[in-house]
């Protein structure tokens, strides 16, 4: 039997990359359908929040159905669970199309056999479920001689407090399942016995690297051979770091720029629309505006062809440069310049204004007045921090010895 697998679509939700306007809000799903017929699969399945939300029902109804039609036109199995964003959609789709099947609803765990298959799965029954599924999950399920597949929206690995589903890995070694489908997570990612399919097409910029499918299929003895992935996203998320170590001109960090992209590029396999968030390093001449350089409108309109990908980058950078000013110069000369010299060069003032900083930052992406902001992607390194502290004395001594220079003329 083969299998195609996927989650997190999302129908309803215009995928947010700025280089494309041929977007719709089922794009995804469409490719999705087309892929399963030329690959000429047994079952699709479909491991939640298939559509954004109930609200995007009408918008997401008629592709979806005209897609499941498709597939069974060509014989092709649909199967799937109801996710966080989609539990009250699912009951609806199963009175209003024969050609799903949706397990687990109402929360409560379910199984079909299927050409052999034994799919057991569980469905959201609400928008937030802070209980583990498999506390309700029972043995009798996987009485079969059947191979086995389970099919489930979970946050796996989390904190218990996760209003997801929250299950451990040790739950899918009890299950003796021998893989399980994912769904909750955009981002695929494979563990030993269960595997987030991660969202067919990229939703925003945070979602970074390969997005596809997974397909599965049998051994001759009934076994499960290595899910397979099938990349499908036309476009491509990624993060470039750009060395602009010794740059004494607005010349030097273009053309550091286009070489680190096209280095970049040329490393990664596939092809389609690479989209890059690049982070600048490197100590650069003092009297660089990195900002008025590397403008968000410039940025946006810069597109270079690197073998089979078509390379943009996104407007918002991580500046990590420093200026080239002489800390142990500045030291020994008088007035206030040389305190903040001093402090940037003490490792026990460093860590004062490390900890001010950090404080300041949780203070910020904690407060309602900045929910709209994004939170940041990872959490920062002590060295990082540092670097950033470092980074903005360097600019204020800068700052400082220009008034300075300009007070003494």
């Amino acid at each position: 039997m083969k299998i195609l697998a996927c989650a997190d679509i999302h129908m309803g939700r215009i995928p947010s990359v700025r280089t494309t306007d041929y977007l719709t809000s089922h794009s995804s799903w469409d490719e999705v359908v087309d892929k399963a017929i030329e690959l000429s699969v047994d079952v699709l399945i479909l491991a939640g929040d298939v559509v954004e939300q109930a609200e995007h029902w009408f918008e997401a109804y008629g592709p979806l159905i005209s897609g499941l039609e498709k597939l069974a036109a060509s014989h092709i199995k649909v199967i799937g669970v109801g996710g966080n964003h989609d539990y009250s959609v699912f009951p609806s789709l199963v009175k209003e199309s024969a050609h799903i099947e949706v397990l687990g609803l109402g929360g409560k765990w379910e199984y079909l056999d299927y050409k052999g298959v034994r799919f057991v799965g569980w469905s959201f029954n609400t928008r937030r479920v802070m209980n583990n599924p498999f506390d309700t999950f029972n043995n009798e399920l996987i009485d079969t001689d059947n191979a086995l597949l389970g099919i489930l929206h979970c946050d796996i690995g989390s904190s218990i407090s996760s209003n997801y589903a929250p299950v451990s890995h040790n739950d899918f070694e009890k299950s003796v399942i021998p893989w399980w489908v994912l769904g909750h997570i955009h981002k695929k990612e494979m563990y030993e016995r269960a595997f987030y399919c991660g969202s067919p097409y990229a939703l925003d910029s945070n979602e970074k690297g390969e997005h596809g499918l997974y397909l599965l299929e049998n051994e001759d003895d009934g076994s499960w051979k290595t899910p397979e992935f099938i990349p499908l996203c036309p476009y491509r998320f990624e993060s470039c770091v750009v060395t602009l170590e010794g740059a004494q001109s607005e010349d030097d960090v273009k053309d550091a720029l286009t070489q680190s992209l096209r280095s970049f590029a040329q490393q990664i396999t596939g092809e389609g629309t690479l989209l890059c968030s690049i982070t600048l390093i490197g100590s650069i001449n003092r009297s660089l505006d990195i900002p008025s350089i590397l403008t968000q409108e410039g940025l946006e309109a810069f597109i270079m062809q690197v073998n089979h990908w078509r390379v943009s980058v996104l407007g918002n950078y991580q500046d990590n440069t420093t200026l080239d000013v002489d800390l142990e110069k500045l030291s020994q000369s008088p007035g206030i310049v040389s305190l903040l010299a001093k402090k940037l060069l003490n490792d026990d003032e460093l860590a004062i204004m490390v900890n001010e900083y950090k404080r300041i930052e949780t203070q910020s992406f904690t407060s309602p007045s900045y929910y709209a902001l994004d939170a940041p992607n990872h959490t920062k390194t002590d060295d990082e921090y540092k670097a950033l502290v470092k980074q903005a004395g360097k600019k204020l001594l800068y700052n400082m010895l220009n008034v300075r220079k300009g007070e003494m003329r």
